[in-house]
């Protein structure tokens, strides 16, 4: 069986997610059959794959990126990311137990690492390529954590914060799983949003997101043009040199709101609904173990 992740120009904390977590919950599991094929976390029930793929399907979702797959007899679910999902796909919801990210819970112990941040920040990975959101955070006093790092680096960095404030899906999943307190910020683009409320649905949880401001020249251009594909990518190709030409200007009221949005109490999930969560998630892997040795076994 082989492991589906997607990767985009960067690596990026939510997908990079996959290689760290399977590796640890599932050793040796993987190979590079693709006959058979394993949708673990991400946006990546996609219509592309493979008719005759068999699709393993743990804790993925539907993010409206292609149209939705046809679900046939080479789809097998064990979970999928939310209600929406689900509804989409067209099957029973109670496969909607959450995002597979969840299970990180298994593997890192956000306790044992001392807290060093009052709050942190975590854009989007585009917003991290395309923004100036480190700079934004200098002048906001708040700690940046990059989507783009290492996973254990933002483990850690998310662990030492008693506040994560994300526009990045996963950083507020993670957050949440590790129990660290969370506000999230509303995707700068419209396509990255109804995937959260996808997740939330699983955890009986309503998000209050906030509203930020562009950091940068690049990314409010790019928000005037984003109907426009043309633009939009003649925008975000040249990037670096329209950053050169402005001095890496940040706009000061982004910074103030930013300020503002980290003040806020922070949101979290009920200690049940995630407890639930992981123990239905752990189940499903040991069923998964059992699924796979037995036909193995029958084919030795």
């Amino acid at each position: 069986m082989k492991m589906f992740a997607y990767r985009g120009k960067h690596e990026n904390f939510g997908d990079e997610l996959n290689h760290w977590l399977w590796e640890r919950l599932l050793p040796g599991f993987f190979d590079e059959d693709e006959s058979q094929l394993f949708l673990g976390i991400g946006s990546i029930l996609y219509d592309n794959f493979d008719p005759n793929m068999q699709k393993i399907v743990f804790g993925s979702g539907y993010g409206g990126y292609t149209n939705p797959p046809k679900v046939d007899g080479n789809w097998t679910f064990y979970f999928v990311r939310g209600k929406k999902t689900a509804e989409v796909l067209g099957i029973d919801p109670s496969y909607a137990i959450g995002d597979s990210g969840i299970l990180t819970r298994s593997c890192w112990d956000a306790k044992s690492i001392e807290k060093r941040y009052p709050v942190s920040f975590m854009p989007h990975y585009e917003s991290a390529m395309y923004g100036s959101w480190d700079k934004v955070c200098e002048f906001a006093g708040i700690h940046y954590i990059d989507p783009r790092w290492p996973v254990e680096k933002v483990l850690t960095e998310i662990s030492a914060s008693h506040k994560v404030v994300s526009e990045a899906m996963h950083g507020c999943i993670i957050s949440d799983a590790l129990r660290v307190p969370w506000r999230a910020i509303r995707p700068i683009a419209p396509g990255n949003r109804a995937k959260w409320y996808d997740w939330a649905s699983a955890l009986d949880l309503e998000i209050d997101f906030d509203p930020i401001g562009p950091s940068n020249v690049v990314e409010a251009g790019a928000s005037l043009v984003r109907n426009n594909t043309y633009l939009l990518k003649n925008i975000t190709f040249r990037h670096r040199r329209i950053r050169q030409l402005t001095g890496n200007y940040v706009f000061g009221s982004t910074v103030k709101t930013l300020q503002r949005v980290a003040e806020k109490p922070g949101q979290l999930s009920s200690d049940t609904s995630m407890v639930n969560a992981h123990n239905r998630m752990l189940l499903e892997l040991d069923r998964l173990k059992q699924d796979f040795s037995k036909k193995t076994a029958s084919v030795l």
